[in-house]
């Protein structure tokens, strides 16, 4: 039996333009073996043609002589992406080497990297793209000013491939009357790459983490919701005060009366004052002779039988051991104090802006009360912990591009829940309680399309917790530099000769001026204060160019000081350096390696420009 063990021929992704590749199948003296070619419109590769046809067409019945068979195949220019299934068939006494399989994340198999075979055949597929197209642009992440109008550089490539150096040139306009300065020049530190994943709405709460970190706001309650609704009216517009998600609780603790007689048995007590400025429904009860500490006594009516507003009932049968002394002291303490309340609607009957209604935290229908007047305290849901639906290219240490619901300096790392014990001393030790890594797929299989990974859903670790309001938004996670520009689009790239310039202001006067600091021009646009100097006919050339001290900063028509007195004619331009309406970026770029998709690579001017 004669053994074919292995066929090599280059499986990477084909250009869109012609290229012609060896193949070599390796194996036993005498081996024989076929080899077909089809492409997606199921036309065949002639071998002696070197084109695809109609007619079905194959190398076949080809012997290895030594150890080797060699051959090529010319793959043609497409206009549109197609892919090559190719087949080689073991003929005659001649069989395949051992099968080994390997597989992708999605749990189907990978043929180009599995090996051998249980048949007579074993398949690879090619596939052919066209090209695809690199974008450079500038950009401002955190809208620290206003840009206009844009103008990008593009470059046309071949998946997978080298595009050589090129050179380029981007630019940018300030918005409304502000202009650039240039704060520094770049470097490959400043381009930044991100992916956009959409967040889940259901963050997952890690070991040892506090979901309820502050209070976030408080507010009055209006009226009298003793008897424990779900809707509450407060004070202000609610909108104001808290938002969907927020943990309720009671500022107040506590509150305390005297009891106004002595009960041994049944289930009601009088206080000495009118129960609903004390307690509400739901209240635990502390005080009450023979109960333990760790029970938990509730208030379940306030004036249980309608005839005496100082008297309330219990949800413990009195006797047996336990009783309420005459003069003792009870304590009522909020049920939303000791279990979890959140804020479940605002408005939620579309009638009162100050309402808002609440759920337990186990989703049932539990509820509490309050007093008229009780201040509510509400803090933020925040979580570590978040679902994206793809962390594909999401690596640990990426940052979060600011936006509205992300909390500042926010960055992909793993959780870790610490305690320091005898702190301060020569005995201190941090002791690490919980610890979360920084993804995790929660055991969910890729997508898989043409051996390339799209998109993995998973969990994401943010090293700082974000706000409920969180879910659902598109997210930018990325960053700086030619290593994250791989990590992101899988492009390998240098950039060299970086630079950054304004590009000058020129305007004409419209009045002249005699020994006078101040000169009126057609237009002050671009023009900064203490930055920008002028020059021009007229200007003292025996003296440093003066400087723009006031008037700039601003659009249209209008009068400007300078730091030295001039002596100018109207209608002569002049030039104003040191800041501009517009930033051009120049340098070079060499694609070292291309990667498998189209790719925007911003420059941050927020790093290069300042404006005013």
């Amino acid at each position: 039996m004669k053994i074919i063990n292995n066929f090599s021929l280059d499986l990477s992704d084909l250009p869109a333009t012609t290229e012609t590749r060896d193949f070599v199948v390796s194996g036993t003296n005498g081996a024989m073996f076929s080899l077909e070619i089809k492409n997606e419109d199921s036309y065949y590769y002639n071998f002696t043609t070197n084109a695809f046809q109609a007619a079905k067409a194959r190398l076949e019945n080809k012997m290895i002589v030594g150890n080797s068979a060699r051959g090529s195949i010319t793959f043609p220019t497409i206009s549109d992406d197609d892919h090559y299934d190719v087949y080689l068939f073991a003929e005659g006494d001649t069989k395949h080497a051992e099968y080994k399989e390997v597989r992708f994340g999605d749990g189907t198999i990978d043929i180009n990297s599995s090996t051998g075979s249980n048949s007579l055949l074993i398949k690879k597929i090619i596939y052919q793209y066209t090209d695809i197209t690199l974008t450079l642009a500038t950009y401002n992440p955190t809208a620290a000013f206003t840009i206009g109008s844009l103008v990008n550089d593009t470059f046309t490539l071949s998946r997978g491939k080298s595009g050589g150096k090129v050179p380029f040139t981007i630019s940018c306009t300030s918005g409304s009357g502000a202009s650039f300065k240039i704060k520094k020049q770049p470097t490959p530190h400043d381009v930044l790459s991100f992916v956009t994943p959409t967040v889940g709405s259901a963050p997952e709460k890690l070991p040892g983490e506090n979901e309820y970190p502050a209070v976030s706001n408080t507010d009055t309650v209006d009226g009298d919701f003793t008897a424990a609704p779900t809707k509450i009216v407060m004070d202000t517009n609610v909108a104001n005060k808290m938002v969907v998600g927020d943990k309720i609780t009671i500022e107040t603790t506590s509150l305390t009366d005297t009891v106004d007689g002595a009960v041994s048995s049944g289930q009601k007590i009088v206080m000495d004052n009118n129960v609903n400025t004390k307690m509400a429904v739901g209240d635990r009860v502390l005080g009450i002779d023979g109960v333990n500490d760790t029970s938990i006594v509730s208030v379940t009516h306030l004036n249980p039988d309608g005839d005496n507003v100082k008297e309330f009932q219990i949800d413990l049968i009195l006797g047996g051991g336990t009783r309420v002394l005459d003069g003792s002291t009870l304590t009522f303490v909020p049920k939303c104090n000791r279990q979890l309340f959140t804020v479940a609607a605002l408005n939620p009957d579309g009638d009162n802006v100050k309402e808002f209604s609440y759920v337990a935290d186990d989703g049932g229908g539990a509820v509490f009360g309050m007093v008229d007047g009780a201040t509510l305290s509400f803090s933020n849901r925040m979580n570590y912990q978040w679902p994206l639906n793809n962390i594909n290219h999401v690596k640990t240490g990426m940052i979060v591009v600011p936006s509205t619901n992300v909390t500042a300096a926010t960055a992909v790392g793993q959780y870790v829940d610490t305690v320091t014990i005898h702190e301060n001393t020569e005995l201190e030790q941090v002791i690490v309680k919980n610890r979360a890594a920084a993804l995790n797929t929660k055991a969910q299989k890729p997508t898989v399309v043409k051996g390339l990974v799209t998109t993995q859903a998973g969990n994401v670790v943010f090293n700082k917790q974000q706000v409920l309001a969180l879910a659902g938004d598109a997210v930018k996670v990325g960053g700086y530099g030619v290593d994250r520009i791989l990590d992101i689009h899988g492009y390998e790239i240098k950039f060299t000769k970086l630079a950054v310039a304004l590009t000058a202001v020129a305007t004409t006067t419209t009045a002249a001026s005699s020994s006078s600091t101040s000169v009126v021009l057609a237009a002050r646009d671009g023009i900064m204060n203490s930055v920008s100097t002028v020059s021009g006919i007229g200007i003292d050339p025996d003296a440093v160019n003066p400087t723009v001290n006031s008037g700039a900063n601003a659009t249209g028509a209008g009068t400007i000081v300078l730091s030295a007195a001039q002596t100018l004619e109207s209608g002569i331009t002049l030039t104003f350096p040191g800041a501009g309406k517009v930033a051009t970026i120049t340098g070079e770029m060499e694609i070292v390696k291309a990667g498998t998709a189209d790719a925007t690579l911003r420059f941050d001017v927020e790093k290069l420009l300042t404006s005013a």
